[in-house]
């Protein structure tokens, strides 16, 4: 099988068919099983591993499920935690990484997953689903260690006639340690600019000029709490750029990127 490192849901497409034993199948298509989290991760982090099959459906018959339970070796270099076979539609199990780098492979038994579910047709026939298409996998945890620094690039455009420059996400997503925090945000650009991060809570935002080369502290004295856990970066220059020319019906000229820096670490 080839491995592969995509994260996804269990379905982006069902095809029906009727089986001979009066029951509907669902054939899915499979974007990524396993589930580790974080993936990206502080030290001192307790990282979940595991994969689900299920998502939101539950089996039917439980010793009949138990017939079909796939087998999965999940493994890891160094030996970050010893290697197990588990059996099952779910499985999970936690463990501390220490390396910078710790490989996870997850190699299953067989290249489809039937899970007889508690569903029904419109008529009252049993629905079971075969997961297709599913390979092994392998994954990689990464440990950050001291600052990690990011440049974010806001292409300058056009929207309807308004010069505008495009908002970017700091690295990270619902698999990123909650423990990585900003540090700073830099101005990168050779003119003064006006940043707005948005916080970690709803509602929660900071806008600050920055001249060329200063930058914004969210730890700082009058920054609301939670700007650190921000997760995007709004942009504009203080001032407009000339030559910039945005229109809805005529010609435009957008105004220029600007680049900002986003320098993260583990607090």
């Amino acid at each position: 099988m080839t491995l592969r490192s995509t994260l996804g849901c269990l379905t982006v497409a069902v095809i029906t068919a009727t089986c001979t034993s009066g029951c509907i199948i669902e054939r899915r298509n499979l974007q990524g099983w396993d589930r580790i989290s974080p993936s990206l991760a502080c030290p001192g982090d307790v990282v979940s591993v595991g994969y689900d099959f299920l998502g939101t459906e539950t089996c039917r018959n439980e010793e009949q499920c138990a017939g079909l339970h796939p087998s999965v070796v999940i493994s890891s270099s160094g030996d970050a935690f010893p290697a197990r076979t588990v059996t099952g539609y779910r499985q999970s199990f936690d463990f501390t990484p220490v390396a910078d780098e710790t490989r996870i492979a997850f190699d299953i038994d067989r290249g489809s997953v039937r899970v007889p579910t508690t569903r029904v047709d419109a008529e009252g026939r049993p629905i079971d689903v075969v997961i297709e298409g599913v390979e092994d996998i392998a994954r990689t945890v990464t440990l950050v260690r001291g600052n990690r620094e990011t440049e974010l690039v806001h292409d300058g455009m056009c929207a309807g006639g308004m010069p505008v420059n495009s908002p970017e996400t700091l690295p990270g997503d619902d698999r990123t340690s909650p423990n990585l925090r900003l540090v700073s945000l830099c101005n990168r650009n050779g003119v003064s600019v006006v940043v707005t991060l948005n916080g970690s809570e709803p509602g929660v935002t900071h806008t600050q000029a920055l001249a060329p080369g200063e930058c914004l502290d969210p730890n700082a004295p009058g920054v609301p709490s939670g700007i650190a856990g921000a997760r995007t970066v709004e942009v504009r220059p203080m001032f407009p750029a000339g030559g910039t020319i945005c229109s809805a019906t005529g010609p435009s000229n957008p105004p220029p990127t600007l680049r900002t820096v986003a320098v993260m670490a583990c607090r």
